[in-house]
């Protein structure tokens, strides 16, 4: 019933003999069933040279055999305090390996605080390594605190090995594992990580009993919510952040939004108690006709928000849905068929210098990124400010960004990817929506930049720069920056994808990751400077980031060189 199984590809007997496996026959039905592992005895960081000298030997033929078997993996005990001869070995294996990946063990619990840092210091003497290597976490007698287990998340963990000797006995006498362990292989089945089993069977009820108890564990996973439904597939998929101020979204797009079950419950409300705001009657009178103007309408899902809430509220209004993208009009006029929407009018033009016959009591928009003013709201918000009244309301009213230092080692490798794959771009420069998923996000987010509609700032500017500190509690490395967002549409009505407050089950916006070139390794309770711009010119907005402490580096984006985004089509 097992999927795979860990084997030795050779054996060195105590005269030091070397001898491959014989006990399989080497075809590909086999290969892809077998984890090869290098005997313990190989040290090839040994203090004797003469022990180090035979290891190197006796690894350089364990590696043919993996090359000659086709084993997809092979795995290594990472057992020395030092690695360095161990990593330059892998890196020249790896070179020539055609895809196989070097599975490294580690062994953790409460009393091995070292074992990350071992585990890092291999990492960082061979980084070309990184993307065909995996963790494999071995459990000792107890884990370690929630603190460090978490630091694990930013990891690749390919697989956690259990004991045997790690499991207990039930009142029915078959093995099952102490409930802070279930819960800890229960975590890390999110992240596809594989479960080892190892060692004589300990409650002589065969070994397929292990087995069938991790499959119960795996069975006993948290239904998926809607948001991990909807992305399912996307995590730690690097994406080109959106620019619909410059090109014009396709269909596709727009249905996939549209499908967010909450942002419009949401947007709805919002517009619902505006127009009891602004449009209920005095005693004895009759309701005052409102204005609504839908800019960036899109295929018309706030349009149809807007005259839900008309008809909630018994608000009269006429509406306006302002679309500057030509293609986008065909579903739109299609709504005009339906006599609900008899009080909307279509306008093909840019919100930013449309004539409107009469001005807004209420402006509503969706124009918010994934780190709300990176698809341009404020400019395009801004120049539509003149379409309302003096007293009108925009929904949104408010949004801010907020950033968290990250340690990802998935991310950071799959910015690397991107860079071979795009050498004339430099990828470290550019920032990605994400659905950030294996990381550890080690400190708390804190907001960044803010903007609010109507804005009556004189003149308006739009350009931002804040420096923020952070800490760690461990010692940690950081990849990078994740950008959440939360917006303010009206009075106590909020959407927000920040992870204390994040709208349930809305999946419109995954994060923002903003990559760091190199890695900065951040010692516990050492203060963290990140710096960020928001540069506005003529044509274009960029962001620009740097870590000044702990340790500077140069300025991310310098100028727009990587990552802008335009104005203007």
């Amino acid at each position: 019933g097992y999927n795979f199984v860990a084997v030795p590809l050779a054996e060195i007997s105590k005269d030091d003999q070397f001898s491959p496996i014989k006990m399989f026959k080497y075809d590909l039905s086999w290969s892809l069933k077998v984890l090869g592992v290098v005997p313990d005895s190989i040290d090839v960081d040994s203090a004797d040279r003469v022990k180090r000298k035979a290891s190197e030997l006796y690894l350089e033929k364990v590696f043919k055999l993996a090359i000659y078997t086709g084993v997809t993996a092979i795995m290594i005990n990472l057992k020395n305090k030092t690695n360095t001869n161990l990593a330059r070995m892998c890196a020249y294996h790896l070179f020539n390996s055609h895809g196989r990946s070097i599975w490294f063990r580690v062994k953790i619990d409460e009393d091995s605080p070292e074992a990350w840092h071992r585990w890092n210091t291999f990492l960082s003497i061979s980084p070309a390594c990184q993307n065909l290597c995996g963790c494999v976490l071995e459990l000792g007698s107890s884990l370690p605190p929630p603190e460090r287990i978490n630091r694990w998340k930013g990891e690749i963990i390919s697989a956690i090995s259990i004991p045997t000797s790690g499991f207990v006995t039930n009142a029915s006498g078959y093995p099952v594992l102490r409930r802070d362990v279930q819960n800890f292989i229960i975590d890390f089945f999110k992240f596809k990580t594989q479960v080892i089993i190892h060692g004589p069977d300990a409650h002589g009820k065969g070994l397929e009993m292990y087995q069938q108890y991790i499959n119960h564990l795996y069975d006993r996973r948290p239904s998926p919510t809607l948001y991990e439904e909807f992305s399912a597939g996307y995590e730690d998929k690097l994406q080109i952040p959106l620019q619909p101020l410059k090109d014009d979204l396709d269909n596709g797009t727009y249905e996939i939004f549209e499908r967010d079950p909450i942002k419009y419950v949401q947007y709805e409300e919002a517009v619902f108690r505006a127009l009891l705001d602004r449009g209920s009657p005095a005693p004895g009178g009759e309701p005052k006709r409102q204005v609504i103007m839908v800019v960036g309408a899109g295929r018309g899902p706030l349009i149809r928000a807007s005259v839900s809430a008309s008809k909630k509220s018994k608000i009269p209004t006429k509406i306006y849905g302002v679309e500057k993208n030509e293609a986008a009009l065909i579903v739109l006029h299609d709504l005009l068929e339906n006599p609900t929407f008899k009080d909307v009018t279509i306008v093909n033009h840019d919100m930013r210098s449309w004539e409107p016959p009469e001005k807004a009591d209420i402006l509503v928009s969706e124009l918010l990124g994934s780190w709300s003013d990176n698809e341009l709201s404020p400019e395009c918000l801004d120049g539509a400010q003149r379409l309302l009244k003096e007293d009108g309301i925009s929904i949104p009213c408010k949004y801010t960004s907020y950033i968290a230092p990250l340690s990802s080692r998935k991310l950071y490798n799959s910015v690397s990817i991107q860079g071979k794959e795009h050498p004339k771009e430099d990828t470290y420069h550019m920032a990605y929506v994400v659905r950030v998923h294996n990381a550890n996000v080690f400190d708390k987010p804190k907001p960044c930049f803010t903007f609010e509609h109507p804005n009556f700032s004189s003149p308006i500017d739009n350009s931002r720069y804040l420096q923020m500190e952070f800490t760690s509690d461990l010692d940690v490395v950081m990849h990078g920056m994740v950008g959440y967002f939360d917006a303010q549409l009206y009075k106590d009505v909020y959407i927000s994808i920040h992870p204390d407050t994040h709208s349930k089950d809305m999946f419109s916006w995954f994060p923002m990751y903003f990559p760091l070139k190199l890695p900065i390794m951040v010692r516990a309770k050492e203060k963290i400077k990140v710096d960020f711009w928001r540069i506005v010119d003529t044509t274009q907005i960029w962001y620009e980031w740097v870590v000044s402490e702990p340790v500077p580096q140069g300025i991310h984006n310098s100028r727009g060189v990587t990552y802008w985004i335009g104005l203007y089509p």
